[in-house]
């Protein structure tokens, strides 16, 4: 029985069975408007919500809409999904293209980059419930920890010693 519920919550996880369920439903609507079971009206304005939805699942953008509601801040309730599914919140959500996304470069010491490593780790647990801490590990969002230790960014120095 677990084997089942995982295998669900896989393909329940995946973008392409999400992009196929929104397609099936779209064609249950035509079907439906097209027998005469439902009006015009109604077909239109579901087929203009799944068009929408099936936009945000393919461009990987989408918003916690209650977050965005408490926070009011944008880049707090973004919501992107790793190619296995996994939901991403907020600062650590995977950033679109020429909109900051991170490495190792970005940060000045391994401490700055192991604190943003272990916030997202701590993210990603909090809002994708049964995930195992060690999935988490080897998830490695933005490629900060290359030998899957634990221990991001080595190249770069501990901490910055200030120059008097």
């Amino acid at each position: 029985m677990t084997d089942i519920k995982q295998s669900l919550q896989t393909a329940r996880n995946t973008k392409s069975t999400r992009i196929w369920f929104m397609v099936g439903l779209m064609v249950i609507i035509f079907i439906l408007w097209w027998m005469k079971i439902i009006k015009t009206g109604f077909a239109i304005g579901f087929g203009i919500i799944l068009l929408a939805a099936i936009g945000i699942e393919t461009f990987n953008y989408d918003l916690d809409l209650g977050k965005l509601w408490k926070t009011g801040n944008i880049q707090e309730s973004r919501v992107s999904h790793t190619k296995d599914g996994y939901k991403l919140v907020g600062s650590c959500a995977i950033p679109i293209k020429g909109e900051g996304d991170l490495n190792c470069s970005h940060f000045k010491t391994q401490t700055e980059a192991q604190s943003k490593y272990s916030q997202c780790a701590s993210e990603i647990i909090t809002n994708n419930i049964g995930l195992d801490v060690r999935k988490v590990k080897s998830l490695d969002i933005y490629g900060l920890d290359r030998d899957k230790d634990g221990v991001v960014c080595e190249s770069l120095p501990k901490w910055l010693i200030p120059i008097q």
